[in-house]
């Protein structure tokens, strides 16, 4: 039986095991081998697909943040703040902690507008609180933010040891973002902001600090106005506290002209509207003193010298008048007229009419030690019914009319220098009180003969008082 003879065995290379597969085994491997290879480019893409959005979400997170914060900034402008340097802080404080910056510093122009101050500062340059004990003063032009101030443009430096303007003032930063604040088209003020990182500040920075600074713009504007108006308020309240106080002045110094005219009640009345005044007293005092022998001094003194011996004597007239609340009624060159119980009555106007008397003698003799001049009076005084009231539309005029004045004047004139000369009814009404020297009988001029008085004091404590013996000095012609 004939054996089939083995066939030799291929070698067992890859290119001979290539020629084995056949056709469609050759196919599916170029498919596998073509899907492999898609498969690895689907995943390239997908990865840099991954990537775009990763960015993506990044840029809009980012944005997302900035929208909060110039949302808050623009909730800000609804706060009720009116006061400059809190507003500011809170946008410097606020810029710091929102924004992720070291120093936030906010510069005002002053008044003037040529230098820049520091109003507010957040970060390590203020690092204890608001308040700024030593503000910073920029001139206009000058350094970084003074340059930002001067032409209204917006400086970012990415590196500040490469720029010369930059202002070291407690620690070097290396970035600078400076934005300038304008209101009304007009730069009045800077935002700076520095960071110690290099090229730090992005677009993004400086577009939200700049809608954060014309967010403060506003802020600050409302303020400015408000600052404006209650400064020109406290000018108006100063302007009209200072008319008030000239208008009060002017009505002291009328009033003060009018009771040097006129008795203060009368006055009151004239202030209050009543035009016309005129009143009837049943019981007063009238006195009349003359200086003794004016006529002759007033020719051989010096006017100026003779208006000074007259101020002298009168001051302290008005001045007795006043200590015993009798009324002054006119000066008529050198006689002195005043009332007791008008214009408001009083029981006692005799007596105080009385003591009146005795001091003008003795304030002359003092006037006269004084000066060094031989001085005397007459005094005259009388008691009775008088008419009182005003005249005069222009000059007003308080005066007193009765035969109770007349008897007053003619007293004075008959009377006898350095004496207060009464008449009888006088004497009568005041012997228990007051010490009198009879004078006897005297023709007075107008009245007919009338026994009179001197007046010469206050009686002794128990109430008792004799008249003296009558005067030898004679009366007048």
């Amino acid at each position: 039986m004939r054996t089939r003879a083995a066939y030799p065995a291929y070698p067992a290379y890859p290119a001979f095991a290539a020629r084995r597969r056949s056709p469609i085994t050759r196919r599916k491997t170029t498919a596998k081998r073509d899907t492999l290879a898609a498969v690895g480019l689907a995943d390239d893409d997908e990865q840099r697909e991954l990537e775009t959005l990763r960015r993506r979400c990044q840029e809009l997170e980012a944005k997302a943040r900035h929208l909060d914060v110039v949302n808050f900034f623009a909730s800000s402008l609804l706060y009720t703040q009116t006061d400059l340097d809190d507003i500011l802080w809170d946008v410097a404080n606020n810029a710091v902690s929102r924004l992720g910056i070291e120093d936030c510093v906010i510069y005002l122009l002053d008044p003037s507008g040529e230098h820049l101050i520091q109003r507010a500062a957040y970060g390590p340059k203020n690092p204890t609180g608001r308040e700024i004990l030593g503000p910073i003063r920029i001139p206009l032009g000058s350094g970084i933010v003074g340059s930002v101030a001067l032409t209204g443009e917006v400086a970012r430096i990415p590196d500040t040891r490469l720029d010369p303007r930059y202002i070291t003032d407690d620690k070097a930063r290396l970035s600078e973002l400076a934005i300038p604040i304008f209101f009304n088209d007009t730069v009045i003020g800077v935002i700076d902001s520095e960071h110690s990182e290099v090229d730090f500040f992005t677009d993004a920075h400086q577009e939200i600090l700049q809608t954060i600074a014309s967010m403060t713009a506003s802020r600050v504007g409302r303020a400015l106005l408000d600052e404006g108006l209650r400064r020109a308020n406290a000018e108006l309240e100063e302007q009209v506290s200072l008319r008030t106080r000239e208008l009060v002045s002017a009505v002291d110094r009328v009033e003060r002209l009018l009771l040097n005219t006129l008795p203060r009640p009368i006055a009151m009345r004239l202030q209050a509207g009543e035009e016309r005044i005129a009143e009837s007293f049943e019981s007063v005092t009238v006195l009349f003193a003359d200086l003794v022998g004016f006529t002759e001094r007033a020719a051989a003194t010096d006017p100026e010298a003779l208006v000074e011996l007259l101020s002298q004597v009168f001051t302290e007239f008005d001045a007795i008048s006043d200590r015993y609340g009798v009324e002054k009624i006119k000066t008529i060159g050198d006689a002195y007229m005043v009332v007791s119980g008008v214009p408001t009555p009083r029981d006692d106007h005799l007596e105080a009419m009385a003591d009146t008397a005795l001091a003008l003698l003795d304030a002359v003799t003092r006037v006269g030690e004084r000066i060094g001049a031989d001085l005397e009076i007459r005094v005259g005084l009388h008691s009775g019914p008088v008419v009182a009231g005003i005249i005069g539309t222009r000059k007003f005029a308080y005066d007193l009319w009765g035969d109770t004045v007349n008897t007053a004047s003619r007293m004075e004139s008959h009377g006898v220098p350095g004496r207060v000369h009464v008449a009888e009814t006088t004497y009568e009404l005041l012997r228990e009180r007051f010490r009198f020297e009879e004078r006897g009988e005297v023709d007075v001029k107008g009245l007919g003969v009338m026994r009179t008085y001197f007046l010469l004091g206050r009686s002794s404590a128990d109430g008792e008082s004799e008249a003296e013996e009558p005067s030898s000095e004679p009366g007048p012609a």
